[in-house]
């Protein structure tokens, strides 16, 4: 009877881990693709992925599916009149996009990505021309200044392009300044 518990039991974790492992929440662990190493940010991208420019306040890189045009993904340094805390930037940004009618939240959680704390906030925006574009916003604070990683895509595009978007979170970091390790030395 135990063994047949333990048995059971043994199935059971390995469909958990397949499921787990298509779903592609574990895309950043087996992280592969390319290197974004520029502006004091490095992070890792979908192969087919290309860098982009960005017109956004405080852009410090993007890159973008060539293969869908709305679809991209836009780091930003939050600006300082936002706060220096990532849950009022992010309930400060919140209360900018509800003014306009066009808006629907869908979830925000509290979260901690490499060992950060972060705050996803997933939401849905209706364009002018009618089709809907769902973006998600993790917002995170290192080496004292926050950044919010941004995905924006149609919404029917979104289960396809997430697990870009979750190796490009899971293998964000701050390029430390030489300066700063060395003075990190004496401290």
């Amino acid at each position: 009877m135990k063994l047949g518990k333990n048995i059971l039991t043994i199935v059971i974790l390995i469909v958990l881990i397949f499921a787990l492992y298509y779903s592609g929440i574990f895309a950043f662990i087996t992280a592969s693709g390319q290197t974004y190493d520029q502006n004091s940010v490095t992070f890792q991208y979908p192969d087919d992925w290309q860098e982009a420019k960005s017109v956004a306040e405080g852009s410090v890189a993007a890159v973008a599916d060539p293969n869908d045009p709305k679809t991209s993904i836009v780091i930003q340094q939050v600006p300082s009149e936002y706060g220096d805390d990532i849950q009022v930037a992010c309930s400060n940004n919140n209360k900018l996009l509800a003014q306009y009618g066009n808006y629907i939240s869908i979830q925000e959680i509290k979260t901690t990505v490499n060992n950060n704390t972060a705050i996803i906030h997933r939401y849905i925006i209706n364009e002018a021309d009618g089709s809907q574009k769902e973006h998600v916003a993790t917002w995170m604070k290192m080496d004292n200044k926050m950044y919010v990683l941004l995905l924006s895509t149609p919404v029917e595009s979104y289960e396809h392009v997430r697990s870009g978007y979750d190796l490009v979170v899971g293998t964000f970091k701050i390029k430390n300044n030489s300066n700063n390790a060395i003075l990190d030395l004496f401290n």
